[in-house]
């Protein structure tokens, strides 16, 4: 058999390249008494993560969204827009671009563009959602989908823990943040 410059035998199809691993996980934290409304105000407020994100201190935008600003004083924010998010105490960082923003259903999507954790694609969805028919308030759900981070210190399941200490302290910072606005 002839081998060729790419390494392929002649006559048969080159090996196809392995895909990566892929993580995939969502998690939820609830917001009792909070109506899904009072929380998606907060939740969706795309350049304000430092404000309710457990560690995050930095949150600035870095291109897109408009000029304009809602009723409550915020950006508003569209698809294509891009935030830089960084904890100082951690180290870390990210550039997430916005991918959705449906407010008619409580959801945003977004991916990580860049950062130093090792993320290849990532995809998450924050969404807020009706608990008991809004009458047991809401709950924030974080669902996520990824390359495997080959980091040192990664593995699916320390990053669902991650995740998962976030909703919980984003949806505590946002049940506070909700009840004073009452």
């Amino acid at each position: 058999m002839e081998i060729h410059k790419e390494g392929a035998q002649q006559g048969r199809a080159p090996e196809a390249a392995e895909a990566p691993e892929q993580w995939r996980g969502a998690v939820e934290a609830p917001l009792p008494g909070t109506p899904a409304g009072a929380a998606w105000a907060h939740v969706a407020s795309f350049f304000s993560a430092h404000l309710y994100l457990p560690g995050i201190d930095v949150c600035e935008r870095v291109s897109g969204a408009s000029s304009e600003e809602d009723e409550d004083g915020r950006l508003v924010i569209t698809p294509g827009c891009v935030r830089h998010v960084a904890s100082s105490a951690a180290g870390l960082w990210a550039r997430e671009e916005l991918l959705e923003a449906d407010h008619a259903a409580r959801r945003l999507r977004y991916a990580v563009v860049d950062s130093n954790m090792g993320f290849g694609r990532y995809v998450a969805t924050l969404r807020v959602l009706d608990l008991d028919g809004g009458e047991g308030g809401c709950m924030i759900s974080w669902a996520f989908e990824c390359d495997a981070v080959k980091s040192e210190g990664w593995s699916e399941a320390a990053l669902v823990a991650r995740l998962g200490a976030s909703v919980k302290g984003m949806a505590e910072r946002v049940q506070q943040l909700a009840a004073v606005a009452q």
